[in-house]
């Protein structure tokens, strides 16, 4: 009969959210903390979707403007001429994960039934903007 020893399994330690800001800090990298957030049709249908454009982009333009949206758009397909599926992509700043949703949530693609969204907070570090990307 054999003798096993048991051994304890080696558990290293995973950063938390804050060790990561801390991290960024020492490494004098941006540490921004934003908000990402996936936004895709709900199930009733692209008319919807296309019906809240115009108030959706004039939100989002009012929160550039203001300087709480980073960046925004639609996530396209894999082949040019292939349909647009309604899914989209905004990253942008709030003092909280409550007040991101407050954002999102007001957002008329989504106060309209037209999207719905998934929001996760997301640490920006490097950033790069291609010469003349708007004009």
């Amino acid at each position: 009969m054999t003798n096993v020893t048991e051994v304890e399994p080696t558990v290293e330690p995973v950063p938390t959210s804050d060790d990561l800001v801390a991290l960024s800090q020492r490494h004098h990298l941006l540490c921004m903390p934003m908000f990402v957030m996936s936004t895709f049709p709900t199930d009733v249908g692209m008319a919807a979707v296309m019906e809240a454009v115009q108030e959706h982009l004039d939100y989002w333009a009012k929160l550039e403007e203001e300087s709480v949206m980073f960046a925004g758009g639609p996530m396209l397909s894999e082949v040019g001429s292939d349909p647009w599926s309604g899914h989209g992509m905004i990253i942008f700043t709030a003092q909280s994960l409550a007040a991101a949703h407050a954002i999102a949530e007001a957002d008329p693609m989504h106060a309209s039934g037209a999207r719905q969204y998934e929001l996760r907070p997301w640490l920006l570090n490097h950033v790069v903007v291609p010469d003349g990307a708007k004009s």
